[in-house]
């Protein structure tokens, strides 16, 4: 049993099923997270949680284990499409910091991040884009 679906909300619950149903390995604190900028990652196959750095680093532990989850689920519909999903997101400052430093760390592109910064507090956009590009 994975920690982190304790901590889900009903729409992440709803996005992990969808993410499953893809044959992605939903993984909590996969070696990946040694890295302890990493909340989460996704590199296909694995949709990987990092709880114990959400943990000891930020709280509301239960809001960033969703708002990751919600973060990696915008890379799953994002690989569905193969592409950017093309909304059209603005960010505040402390976002576009989050963007460059994604793109530091994990060497993805600013427009996939920005995409994800900006969808990560709104599941119900999350769910539409992976039922839409993913089933």
């Amino acid at each position: 049993m994975m920690e982190f679906l304790l901590y889900l909300t009903p729409a992440g619950q709803e996005i992990i099923s969808k993410i499953m149903l893809k044959n992605y390995n939903v993984r909590e604190n996969a070696p990946i997270c040694r890295n302890k900028q990493f909340f989460g990652v996704l590199k296909s196959p694995d949709f990987v949680i990092c709880l114990d750095n959400i943990k000891n680093t930020i709280s509301p532990v239960k809001h960033y284990v969703n708002e990751t989850v919600y973060h990696e689920a915008v890379h799953v519909a994002q690989a569905c499409k193969r592409g950017k999903l093309g909304v059209s997101a603005s960010l505040d400052q402390y976002k576009l910091t989050d963007v460059m430093n994604s793109v530091k760390a994990t060497g993805s592109y600013a427009v996939y991040e920005t995409e994800a910064y900006y969808l990560e507090d709104k599941p119900e956009e999350v769910l539409y884009h992976l039922k839409k590009y993913c089933f």
